[in-house]
């Protein structure tokens, strides 16, 4: 029934464009941010989770259900390989200039990055966790009053 509805074409995908499109800043910073969320709930339920008498597997089973539990529904995109390390790098120098407050001259060093790349991911990742944080003044429902 639903092959006659929604043929399988996936065969006439152009790999090219499919890469092309996931280049695209919409949707990079969506899976950066899905990735984003996914290790805060692990963060999270960790924190909740973990004692002496924590296993390994049924911490992995809490971390599990808690992402499934948050996100579950969605689809979701998950990089692999180095568009990963990337992100995974990038969302931990921000964490290190947000949240322990280590100055960009010191992050240039320790990532081996050319200040020109550390601001440029510093303005990427802020730009992301602002989007993620409530508009408490309302600068989001339009400038239409």
């Amino acid at each position: 029934m639903t092959e006659q509805l929604f043929p399988d074409d996936s065969d006439k995908l152009d790999p090219a464009k499919v890469l092309a499109h996931m280049q695209d800043p919409t949707v990079l910073t969506r899976w950066e941010g899905t990735l984003r969320e996914m290790v805060e709930i692990a963060e999270a339920k960790l924190k909740t989770e973990m004692s002496t008498t924590a296993t390994p597997a049924g911490l992995a089973r809490h971390v599990v259900f808690a992402i499934c539990d948050t996100l579950g529904g969605s689809v979701i995109y998950l990089p692999r390989g180095e568009l990963l390390k990337k992100a995974m790098r990038d969302a931990e120098i921000y964490q290190d200039w947000r949240e322990k407050g280590i100055q960009p001259v010191d992050l240039v060093r320790k990532y081996r990055l050319a200040n020109q790349t550390l601001y440029a991911i510093i303005a990427r990742q802020r730009a992301l966790h602002r989007r993620n944080e409530p508009d408490l003044f309302g600068f989001d429902e339009g400038t239409t009053h």
